[in-house]
């Protein structure tokens, strides 16, 4: 879906228009093959080179192409309410030339929604500063939910006693996510240093400080999905150490359970031998079996509690 954008440096909001002007940002959303036909129509690139828009495994990078066209990958954070979907970070692909401003993503992208409901102070054809307000976007959702993943990380600390395979999972499941992130966020710091040196698209003054904001940004995401990678395997350790100390428990008590029925079993045995036997015409022969057998049984039991074995 093609929607097309103009808005003046006065204006408060984006204004929707039927027809591509200069200056306009042009956003697609669920991106087909028949948009980047209309991609590379009004901006003269080759269909083969817009083709890793559509790719959702496409890493972020930077490119300079024909037609002072400059088209750059970059990735954001998702939630998918899908289990089966592996992919917590989605592409947005960014073309920047001398007429249009163009975004285009194979989903629909939170981050470009959520600027065309604020009111923010940057014309449409001020495509450096939306260029750069984006990716600080972007930083900022990928610092939020890596904090919702280590506030996760960090209730799980809380509960180490009585962790279960669910919580295994989910900490296999947030190491994911922050390796996915890592993975992302690293290239995208290397885009930003790209663009930095003014090389790609042209840069002003004023664009520095925000410049300075998405870096800080970025890498303070990088670092603390790391801290959190550490803390999730170190808690992984930790929960490792307590089911296999559940489970020699678990052993032990059946070992000593196991012995301590071994003793009747045994005793009956001999008594129900067709020899001659102790108390074989005892008429209170029974009694003084299971006696014994108790005695002997409560001992054994006595024992292994006295060294803790049960």
């Amino acid at each position: 879906m093609i929607n097309i954008y103009f808005k003046p440096a006065k204006s408060k909001g984006f204004k929707k228009i039927s027809e591509v002007r200069d200056g306009a940002w042009i956003n697609i959303e669920d991106a087909e093959e028949k948009d980047l036909d209309f991609v590379a129509k009004i901006t003269g690139l080759n269909k083969q080179d817009l083709e890793d828009c559509l790719d959702p495994h496409e890493l972020p990078r930077i490119e300079r192409q024909e037609g002072n066209n400059t088209i750059i990958f970059i990735r954001s954070p998702r939630k998918s309410d899908k289990e089966e979907d592996l992919l917590h970070t989605h592409p947005l692909t960014i073309i920047i030339n001398d007429k249009y401003f163009i975004t285009s993503s194979i989903t629909k992208s939170r981050t470009i929604s959520s600027i065309f409901k604020k009111s923010i102070g940057y014309s449409t054809t001020q495509r450096s500063k939306l260029l750069i307000y984006i990716l600080l976007n972007i930083s900022q959702r990928f610092n939020k939910e890596i904090k919702s993943v280590r506030n996760t990380v960090l209730s799980q600390k809380t509960n180490l006693k009585n962790i279960k395979d669910s919580d295994i999972s989910k900490l296999v499941e947030n190491e994911e996510i922050l390796n996915q992130y890592i993975s992302a966020l690293v290239p995208m710091k290397n885009v930003l240093d790209a663009l930095s040196n003014g090389s790609y698209i042209p840069l002003y003054e004023d664009d520095s400080d925000l410049f300075q904001d998405v870096s800080i940004t970025m890498k303070q995401c990088v670092d603390v999905c790391n801290v959190n990678i550490k803390s999730i395997q170190s808690l992984r350790e930790s929960h490792q150490i307590v089911f296999t100390n559940r489970l020699n428990k678990t052993i032990q008590f059946l070992t000593a359970f196991t012995i301590i029925m071994t003793i009747p079993t045994t005793i009956s045995s001999f008594f129900g031998m067709n020899v001659g036997i102790p108390f074989a015409s005892n008429p209170m022969a029974f009694v003084y079996v299971i006696f014994i057998t108790l005695l002997i049984s409560t001992g054994a039991f006595y024992i292994f509690v006295r060294n803790k074995w049960i």
